[in-house]
């Protein structure tokens, strides 16, 4: 589980109920040494649940304290090949089924199997109309086709990326030099959900100095996942 967000109850109760109705699950404890409550979530709900947490905030009537806006984090909007290579497959599947299905119907009608007005001679406008259809789902779905399958190649590349840039993070750092490096600027460590903002800008930042030809949503991502391999693991 990772920090989100710690507050007040009445607050955490709120953001609590608004998490948990959008599919989060998120849970709330209090911590005796800050006086609050505090609010996490799974790992891998971690990107979800921030986004959230932004709509959240920017809706509440009452506005928090500049800690609050500091902890509302941006929403990544970083979509991986294997992502993109899922839905597009699975849209051409379905414009492939649909483009064959009309198509057989048509057929079917033609041939006097199916006992439907929907041939040539009957109804020549919709059969057109159905014929075009077919053809353009079927269009499409090649389409759609092709492009999952660059992106099924793109996978591999971005994941090596992936792999390399977690290998050389951990290798290069560990949890005591990036709080030391926070405490040295800030002068001294922040509260839990601000010092887990502050650590995910610092992996950014030298995320995006060794590759700078890396994306920012995509560092934004990557981060999240050494963050887990070191603070949560």
């Amino acid at each position: 589980m990772i920090t989100l967000i710690s507050d007040e109850s009445e607050q955490i109760s709120r953001i609590l109920e608004f998490l948990t109705y959008s599919g989060i699950d998120a849970e709330s404890s209090y911590n005796g040494e800050t006086d609050l409550f505090v609010l996490k979530v799974p790992g891998q709900q971690y990107r979800q649940a921030s986004a959230l947490l932004k709509i959240y905030m920017e809706q509440e009537p009452d506005t928090p304290d500049k800690d609050h806006e500091e902890a509302a984090v941006p929403a990544h909007t970083f979509v991986g090949s294997d992502d993109k290579y899922k839905d597009n497959a699975s849209s051409a599947f379905a414009f492939l089924t649909v483009g064959a299905l009309i198509l057989l119907v048509l057929i079917l009608c033609s041939c006097n199997l199916l006992a439907l007005p929907l041939t040539f001679a009957k109804q020549p406008f919709m059969f057109l109309t159905l014929l075009f259809l077919a053809f353009a789902f079927l269009v499409i779905g090649i389409l759609s086709l092709k492009k999952a399958d660059t992106y099924k190649e793109k996978m591999k590349t971005e994941k090596a990326l992936e792999a390399d840039m977690i290998k050389w993070f951990l290798a290069t750092y560990r949890k005591e030099q990036l709080d030391h490096i926070i405490e040295a600027g800030e002068g001294t460590l922040p509260r839990a959900e601000i010092l887990c903002l502050k650590r995910l800008e610092l992996i950014r930042s030298y995320l995006l100095r060794e590759y700078p030809a890396l994306e920012e949503n995509h560092a934004d991502a990557v981060s999240e996942t050494i963050y887990q391999k070191i603070f949560e693991e």
